[in-house]
């Protein structure tokens, strides 16, 4: 059983913006779809290369977005798809804001600037 049917180019354009690879992607809409389920199991349904399949997985872990279950046989689950969305929309919000904060600053100071006369000797 193949998940994502044909539409593997579609979710991966949807997840792109989050920083997922194609391979990641992948595998984190079919854990999304199936919920738990077996590394040697999921290759089958997401598509994803059998060589490349526990590679992806690391790098979900890695990114806080799947947790292994059980280690033998491992067995993974992602985070549920609304608290990964909640998490995402206040990083950015964070960092809309610090940007946001870096312009004002930059702004008043090139204001600021503007008052001073140079004198080059």
């Amino acid at each position: 059983m193949f998940v994502l049917n044909g539409q593997s180019e579609e979710i991966t354009k949807l997840l792109k913006p989050f920083g997922l690879t194609e391979y990641e992607s992948r595998v984190f809409f079919a854990l999304q779809v199936l919920g738990r389920s077996k590394a040697g199991d999921l290759w089958k349904k997401s598509g994803v290369p059998q060589s490349k399949i526990y590679y992806a997985l690391d790098c979900l872990m890695l990114k806080g977005l799947v947790e292994n279950t059980a280690l033998e046989p491992r067995e993974v689950e992602a985070k549920p798809f609304v608290r990964f969305a909640n998490e995402y929309l206040l990083d950015m919000k964070t960092v809309l804001s610090d940007l946001n904060g870096r312009i004002e600053r930059y702004r008043d100071l090139m204001k600021n600037r503007e008052k001073f006369v140079r004198v080059v000797v």
